[in-house]
């Protein structure tokens, strides 16, 4: 899959095994996609190269697979099982007309928002989240981007296999997998009751906490809203680390 095909990806995380991976597709179906609409459906037991997104819901509900990708003219959905760090996980990728923050919310609040299997989600800008997360210098190289005054540091492996990587550690727009969440800063997030557990904090102190115009309110789930689109660069990182320290107790 080429991510530069997709503006934004909406990211949805979930206790393991237990989210239920086909309301949601099958709700993005409805809501975004086309009845016409032909897809490319791959996972480890199935193969279709051209299949209508109508009969998906059928191939999700019958295939029982660890995880999936299904991709078409303008979006992807993939969904898989992290045991190394104990959830579900959903990832949805497609243009800003699809993805913005009133699609998300409606999509989660007819699906998982009230339910306990639902941890977190997060919309954000695709490029953005993407490069703010690159450490290996190959990819630099790849992309054609200037590593100048880049932070680095060893990627702790022993000699020979040492090396110098990017030090994204103060990134405002990294992710960091935790065990049944991940901890990120985005200017659209949504939380389930699970999550404040997982992060060892309350809501409240979250909305002390926050940065001025950030708010936290609670409807089907708790939804935090930066008050602005997407963060799209670093201009906005005091308004990021904010959210992060808020949401996780730390900046680093």
């Amino acid at each position: 899959m080429n991510s530069d095909l997709f503006d934004r990806e909406l990211w949805i995380i979930g206790e393991k095994k237990q989210l239920d991976v086909s309301a949601i597709w099958s709700q993005f179906q409805y809501m975004g996609l086309p009845n016409d609409m032909s897809v490319s459906f791959r996972s480890s037991k199935i193969n279709r190269a051209s299949i209508k997104v109508t009969k998906i819901e059928e191939i999700i509900d019958g295939a029982h697979v660890q995880s999936f990708e299904i991709e078409g003219d303008g979006c992807s959905f993939m969904y898989g099982q992290d045991g190394g760090h104990n959830y579900d996980s959903v990832f949805i990728n497609a243009k800003s007309a699809i993805l913005n923050s009133s699609f998300c919310d409606e999509l989660l609040n007819m699906t998982i928002a009230g339910d306990p299997s639902f941890t977190q989600a997060h919309l954000f800008d695709a490029n953005y989240q993407h490069l703010q997360n690159i450490f290996d210098p190959l990819q630099f190289k790849a992309l054609g981007l200037s590593m100048d005054d880049l932070p680095m540091k060893s990627n702790g492996l022993p000699f020979p296999l040492e090396q110098k990587i990017v030090d994204t550690s103060q990134n405002p727009g990294r992710f960091i997998l935790g065990q049944g969440y991940v901890e990120v800063a985005a200017a659209a997030m949504w939380f389930g009751a699970g999550f404040w557990e997982k992060v060892n904090n309350t809501a409240q102190k979250v909305v002390d906490l926050l940065p001025a115009d950030v708010k936290l309110t609670k409807e089907v789930c708790w939804k935090l809203s930066a008050g602005t689109d997407l963060f799209t660069d670093q201009t906005t990182a005091k308004v990021q680390d904010g959210i992060r320290q808020a949401l996780f107790g730390r900046i680093m």
